[in-house]
């Protein structure tokens, strides 16, 4: 697979400019984790790739590997091709004479995309948009729990959106932020959340790969730098039972020329704009099916509780911040819809596909709009509850849709590694109500 020159000219133009000894090459996990290989400037730029085991698509979060349809011990757990995507390539802010990179994965044998790589997935979806006339913007909006060395919450108070409380975080979240700018990734803002030691980071709308893209970026330089000042941080869906979790809203809007298409008054009704209504109702038809790959860890399943601005039902609203969809109407150019139901959690590559591929399966069907919910959804019995354990979710995923959007290999896995995360509970966590043990060991380090 050859780079393009002069994507390759600007990848050596930057290299040479930065003083870049070392490419950190990138590809993600099933878990939404990057895993990869260093590699120094003068071997990336010949443009060979590398390989690495395939087996990192279907290992568990603590890399305990066993056998599935897609690789076993009867393939021997073979490498598949790595190649750099030049238009991730960005130089590493967090340090010097660094430089980042995400990879796409090629079969060695077919030569084909590896069914398995989300970020193909997402790939597929954009130019599925495009072939119908349309750009994608979105951005991420995540929360995390930062915490000593010793894992004791910076603090244990609730203090939401306190100055003085971010003032005292200022230190690393100047370095977080900046960090992030050097790297290429504007922040819009940072605020203390709800939780113990939670903050939000809010990233700058934009193209969908890149937010794509900047969101595994950004976890990851948070969580270095957090450790650069002595400190853990987790973007787990749920480490305390009885405060706030962490949750992964995802922003969006179709585009045409720039221009958001989303923002144009084109019929009576309360979202005044066709596209955006027919875009929603796939959304919401399709809230259940999506839920596994939403909330993929066994801990994200302790954040549905009502009142806890987790959805927990399949429900929008305009400004309402109870609703599994908030529309944005109003706001002119910014006009938007906001996916709320994903964790931090999650793989942002199979988050971004799946609610894309939500979007435009209603731009095709013109599903019929369920009513808004006006007050509070949770004492209401009329909407359609979600499940509230990784069986139920396990049980709506297996549908024609997710087939379409992820393929069979990925479906068919998908479900073995999460049928197979729910018996590694089941039979080794205590099944109180708490945050069990096991969970804590399992997800918060790494995920």
């Amino acid at each position: 697979m050859a780079w393009d020159p002069s994507e390759r000219n600007r990848v050596v133009g930057l290299c040479d400019e930065h003083g870049i000894h070392t490419v950190e090459c990138v590809v993600v996990d099933t878990w939404g984790m990057p895993r990869g290989k260093r590699i120094p400037v003068k071997q990336f730029l010949r443009g060979g790739g590398f390989h690495i085991a395939n087996v990192i698509y279907t290992w568990d979060p603590t890399c305990f590997i066993f056998s599935t349809p897609f690789v076993n011990e009867e393939h021997g757990f073979p490498d598949m091709h790595a190649v750099p995507d030049l238009a991730s390539f960005r130089i590493a802010g967090w340090t010097d004479g660094v430089a980042i990179v995400m990879c796409d994965t090629v079969d060695n044998t077919t030569h084909e995309p590896v069914p398995m790589d989300a970020r193909r997935m997402l790939k597929d979806q954009i130019a599925r948009a495009a072939a119908l006339g349309y750009g994608v913007d979105a951005a991420t909006e995540l929360e995390c729990h930062f915490f000593t060395e010793d894992w004791k919450p910076i603090y244990d108070d609730i203090n939401c959106y306190s100055i003085m409380r971010g003032f005292e975080m200022e230190p690393f979240m100047f370095d977080i932020r900046e960090s992030l700018r050097k790297t290429g990734i504007e922040v819009e803002a940072t605020n203390v959340e709800y939780g113990p030691g939670q903050t939000e980071i809010n990233l700058r709308y934009g193209p969908l790969m890149d937010m794509a893209d900047h969101t595994v970026y950004f976890k990851y330089i948070v969580r270095l730098v957090a450790k650069r000042h002595g400190l853990n941080v987790t973007f787990m869906a749920k480490p305390f039972l009885t405060e706030a979790g962490n949750g992964m809203h995802v922003h969006q809007s179709l585009t045409r020329n720039g221009a958001n298409l989303f923002s144009v008054t084109d019929e009576d009704s309360v979202l005044g704009n066709a596209l955006m209504r027919r875009y929603l109702t796939g959304l919401l038809a399709h809230h259940k099916e999506l839920q596994l790959v939403m909330t993929p860890t066994i801990s994200g399943y302790k954040r549905v509780q009502d009142y806890s601005f987790s959805p927990t039902q399949v429900t929008w609203g305009l400004d309402h911040r109870l609703v599994g969809v908030r529309s944005i109407v109003g706001a002119g150019s910014s006009n938007r819809l906001e996916a709320r139901w994903a964790a931090a959690d999650a793989n942002p590559y199979l988050v971004l596909a799946g609610v894309l591929a939500a979007g435009l399966d209603g731009l095709d069907n013109d599903y019929a709009l369920i009513p808004q919910v006006v007050g509070d959804p949770h004492a209401d019995e009329q909407w359609e509850r979600l499940p509230v354990d990784i069986n139920g979710a396990i049980d709506n995923f297996d549908t024609p849709f997710t087939r379409s959007v992820f393929g069979d290999t990925f479906v068919d896995t998908f479900l073995i590694m999460q049928r197979r995360e729910a018996e590694e509970f089941a039979a080794n966590a205590d099944q109180g109500e708490d945050v069990s043990a096991w969970e804590l060991k399992r997800y918060r380090a790494v995920i």
